[in-house]
């Protein structure tokens, strides 16, 4: 089955967003992110509510890692809905106290008037996340 035209714009830019966690800047995340985000980095973990909250909590942890790599595995529209596999590589300076980590995740991601609106990841079943 044909991808519709919002669903392939929806995957665009989904795709765009993780691309450009390379750019390190939450401002620079800002055009993809609904002003009412709700973001939810792992099951069990509180909620980001806001872009504004989440560029506060995210956007220091972004620049003090050297590189951010978000390699996509598989990616797929259904009409709103974006769903990804990715490998999420965060690697802090040598010599800095914040860890280097990778995570193996699948991430749902609610796209509402070309906006994410509601983002979720999840670990993969059986990956381990790598931290240090």
């Amino acid at each position: 089955m044909d991808f519709s035209e919002i669903e392939s714009a929806n995957e665009t830019l989904v795709n765009d967003f993780c691309r450009d966690w390379s750019l390190r800047d939450a401002d620079a995340l800002a055009k993809y992110l609904a002003e009412d985000l709700v973001y939810q980095i792992a099951p069990g973990q509180p909620l980001i509510e806001s872009y504004e909250q989440f560029r506060t909590q995210m956007g220091p942890f972004m620049q003090r890692m050297e590189s951010i790599r978000w390699d996509i595995l598989r990616s797929h529209a259904v009409g709103p809905l974006v769903l990804n596999e990715r490998i999420d590589h965060f690697n802090a300076p040598d010599g800095s106290q914040a860890p280097s980590m990778r995570f193996h995740v699948a991430g749902h991601f609610l796209v509402q008037d070309g906006k994410i609106q509601v983002w979720k990841d999840w670990p993969m079943p059986g990956a381990k996340q790598v931290v240090g």
